[in-house]
């Protein structure tokens, strides 16, 4: 087996390697794992081949491929023997989703709901990011077969897909489609050619794929994946240490192990990356993980080499299936963790099924928190004062008229010296699941987010306690009249996936979202209720097809990017056809044209 290319040498302030010399161990049950790991990957590189093949577009690709026709990939128990699942692929037709769940405790066994959850992945019943468009509808059979599957948020191990590439030239048709926009060995440093997709909005690099500038399928373990929800991580950087503390973190949904086919390889739920890069202009660089890193603040969470981890699993809530746990938003409180520590918050949401393209059903939506940069997000922290059923029945905590309607969101914070913030507030947007809903608004204190009968619901005119079903839509609806004007029927706007973020170039809040046509569309606000501006578009749905899901940059018009970019908005897409992330810029000056 070729050794793993070197990590890219850092770009950013500060030296960007963690000393890991505390994390070296005795051959506990777990540092055997890892060693066994490491053989089963050893074995099944030395078989991989490379072979040519075309996307839709007709650009070849070449990808080193897990053939021959048998796969086999090994699941490493801390103290248990290793299972592996035989799988035959092709290069010509798509492969059975490989979707293996991996122990969470050393004392776990395999189970009978592991192995329906294993057979049914087989089979291509697994729990997709469906939530995407063109996505089948599962029977209600496979959905509560794979609802009883086993918590997965900690080790699994995995067989490395390399990828090569000869393109070097960004190009349009390139940039649409997946392929890479640059070799391999062009990482940092390097500059990117921004590729524009609108009057306003361009392409500027991919963040996750293989190749490109992170090469994630072979330094993550994530050939495909999406949301990319972002935030700052609230710890301000100690000078006197070989890392720089202060981070923006990047949480993902549904992450499969292989770029092709789309969708296939080792599933995880969630996954997340951690950055420090200021320069966004050539790229959104994510440095290389550690597995248990005792500094916390590598790339990504890891257990073994090159290979993400699953950070938040199953928080046992759910009555009846459960098919995935999905961030949808995210903040950071300093001084709310123990002790003192900044903690993390992601809002996540269980999906009880998918169902028509663009609509799903939910469970409940939860909080889960990390006071540790995000390494560690146990689902057991997840408390039931966090959960909003979205229904009757389906949660073991009751069901309060109105938390359907924030089943999904995006965290704000008001910004520094305002009496918003001063007063500690954090808003909460919300929507219903899947993207036929509009948009909601709450708000709480900073330290009590984890307690909903602390928030505030706007009406339209005023802010309410503890009454989730006070919540009106804040975005400007549309009133027509019939039977002579005694009948009046206001429709609200549709909102896809969103975030919001308050933008200090504009000095004001702006909301991304996909809207009922599929395209990205911003509206500004001064205050977080609205008035909203009316729409503005920034990206079609005919210049990036299956786009969805634009999570903004915490740091777009900040101190924390160059002078010269203070007037780009830059944020994270997200496309259905090659399931990937990629950065965009919008130049904010010729929106408000």
């Amino acid at each position: 087996m070729e050794d793993e290319p070197a990590a890219p040498p850092a770009r950013g302030s500060k030296k960007r390697t963690a000393n890991n010399d505390a994390a070296v161990e005795s051959k506990s049950s777990d540092g055997l794992a890892n060693e066994l790991a490491e053989e089963s990957v050893n074995r099944l590189s030395a078989t991989t081949s490379s072979v040519d093949v075309s996307g839709g577009d007709g650009v070849a690709e070449k990808v080193a491929t897990d053939q021959p026709a048998t796969l086999q990939r090994t699941t490493v128990a801390l103290e248990t023997m290793t299972l592996a699942a035989t799988t035959p692929t092709t290069t010509t037709q798509a492969a059975p989703r490989i979707m293996m769940a991996a122990p969470q405790t050393a004392t776990e066994q395999l189970t009978l709901p592991r192995l329906l959850t294993n057979l049914l992945s087989a089979f291509g019943l697994g729990a997709l990011a469906a939530h995407i468009p063109g996505v089948p509808s599962w029977s209600p059979l496979g959905l509560a077969l794979l609802a009883l599957g086993a918590r997965r948020e900690t080790e699994q191990t995995f067989s490395t897909v390399a990828r090569t590439t000869t393109s070097s030239t960004p190009v349009a048709a390139l940039a649409l489609t997946g392929a890479p926009t640059a070799a391999v060995a062009a990482e940092p440093g390097t500059t990117r050619t921004p590729v524009a997709v609108s009057t306003n909005t361009h392409f500027i690099e991919f963040v996750t794929g293989p190749g490109n500038l992170n090469n994630t399928q072979s330094r993550f373990g994530i050939g495909g994946t999406d949301l990319g929800i972002m935030w700052d991580n609230g710890i301000a950087d100690d000078p006197t240490t070989e890392v720089n503390e202060h981070q923006v973190l990047i949480a993902f949904g549904d992450t499969f192990s292989n770029r092709y086919p789309v969708r296939s390889g080792i599933w995880r739920m969630n996954t997340l990356f951690r950055s420090t890069d200021t320069t966004l202009s050539n790229g959104l660089y994510v440095p290389a993980g550690i597995p248990h890193d005792v500094g916390m603040y590598s790339g990504s969470p890891m257990s073994v080499p090159n290979f993400s981890r699953e950070i938040i699993g199953h928080p046992r809530y759910a009555i009846g299936p459960e098919v995935t746990i999905i961030p949808t938003a995210a903040i950071s409180i300093p001084g709310a963790g123990a002790n003192g520590a900044t903690r993390q918050y992601i809002q996540f949401m269980s999906v009880r099924s998918w169902d028509s393209a663009g609509r799903w059903t939910t469970n409940y939506s939860g909080i889960a928190y990390s006071d540790d940069n995000g390494q560690n997000w146990r689902s057991e922290l997840v408390p039931a004062s966090s959960i909003r059923t979205a229904a009757a029945g389906r949660s073991t905590v009751p069901y309060v008229s109105g938390n359907q309607n924030f089943q999904q969101g995006a965290f704000v914070k008001p910004p520094e010296g305002s009496p918003d913030a001063a007063a500690g507030w954090v808003y909460a947007y919300g929507t219903p699941s899947g993207r036929g809903g509009t948009v909601y608004l709450s708000r709480v204190n900073q330290y009590q987010i984890l307690d909903q009968t602390k928030y505030q619901y706007w009406n339209g005119s005023t802010w309410v306690d503890n009454n989730p079903a006070a919540a009106k839509p804040i975005l400007p609806g549309t009133t027509t009249t019939s039977f002579f004007g005694f009948v009046k029927t206001t429709t609200y706007p549709s909102v896809g996936e969103m975030s919001v973020q308050y933008n200090p170039y504009l000095n004001k809040y702006v909301m991304l979202y996909a809207d009922r046509n599929n395209n990205v569309v911003m509206r500004t606000s001064s205050t977080p209720q609205g008035t909203w501006s009316a729409p503005k578009t920034l990206v079609t749905s005919t210049s990036v097809p299956g786009l969805y899901a634009p999570m903004i940059h915490p740091w777009s018009g900040t101190t924390n990017l160059p002078q010269s970019d203070s007037h780009y908005l830059y944020w994270n897409l997200s496309t259905w056809n090659d399931y990937q992330v990629r950065l965009m810029r919008t130049d904010l000056t010729k929106v408000l044209l």
